[in-house]
Formats: C-alpha cells, structure tokens, sequence
C-alpha cells in the first residue's frame, strides 16, 4: 500500500503548498485508489494532486471523515 500526503497543514516540498485541513490518497496494486478527505480548498487539492502527478480519474472513492463548517 502506498498513502500519499496531498494536503497538509504544513509541507516540505516547494511546489506542494499548505493550508489548513488534510488530505491523502491511498493506492494498492490492482485497486483504484481511495482519496480519504479532501482540504479546505479544492484549488489547493487540484494543485498539489498535478504536482504529485496524481489522476483525478484514478480516484474511485471518496473518504470524508467529518462534517466541515
């Protein structure tokens, strides 16, 4: 299994940029991948996931673990 930080409160890549709330994405060989929350912004999500060369297309679920205000 690989788990990939998408979104995170702070980061250590230049071109991965931080924001409050979080986000990852969990692949298995052979298993479309499961996205488990999504951020606070999906332009920040959108842009993290090209730059960690993540399909949206290759997300089959979609995991939201509480309710946001």
């Amino acid at each position: 299994m690989k788990i990939t930080i998408i979104y995170d409160n702070e980061s250590c890549e230049e071109d991965i940029k931080s924001d409050w709330g979080f986000s990852c994405f969990a692949e298995m060989e052979n298993i479309p991948g499961i996205l488990f929350d999504t951020g606070a912004s999906g332009s920040i999500l959108l842009s993290n996931m090209k730059n960690l060369n993540i399909e949206p297309n290759s997300i089959s679920k979609v995991f939201i673990s509480h309710k946001s205000y």
